[in-house]
């Protein structure tokens, strides 16, 4: 019974990234185009911006059809650490940010006065942080028993469920 509640969650946890992240790939695909993520990680001081984008689009758009499937889904989730760990270290107000950063502790009591809570919205980076334990936690527990590496890769110790 255990067995059965485990693939369950993981097969849970597999959709609820991959509905989550469908919608930024989607948006970098249909709205602002390959050329507009390209400008707008030029803008934003992304090394090399033409092939990070299109490794973040391939992985925003690739990685939610492989987990849905559950085929490969450590290749999905090392491609979601990579994109997530990308964003968090290049974006503004990314983890290092001067004046932003993962808490930024410096606006927290304006944050207080305005009745807002503990922390203000400066940081933007916190679906990215979310996204990156995610693709760390899938990329950890694989597919589950209920997935296509299953039958697949039964015999691979590298992409095969672990039991």
């Amino acid at each position: 019974m255990a067995i059965r509640v485990r693939d369950a969650g993981c097969l849970l946890l597999r959709w609820g990234i991959a509905f989550a992240l469908i919608p930024h790939g989607w948006n970098k695909l249909t709205n602002w185009g390959y050329s507009g993520t390209v400008d707008n990680f030029a803008q934003t001081g992304t090394p090399v911006p033409n092939v990070t984008a299109a490794f973040a689009m391939a992985v925003e758009i690739g990685a939610p059809v492989l987990l849905v499937l559950g085929l490969l889904t450590p290749l999905a989730g090392a491609g979601i650490v990579a994109v997530m760990a990308g964003g968090l270290l290049t974006a503004p107000d990314h983890l290092f940010a001067a004046g932003g950063g993962l808490i930024p502790w410096h606006t927290a009591g304006a944050a207080l006065d305005q009745g807002t809570g503990l922390l203000d919205e400066q940081w933007t980076g916190a679906s990215a942080f979310l996204f990156l334990l995610l693709g760390l936690a899938v990329l950890i527990t694989g597919a589950g028993r209920i997935s296509v590496d299953r039958g697949v890769f039964q015999n691979n110790r590298w992409l095969a469920p672990r039991e």
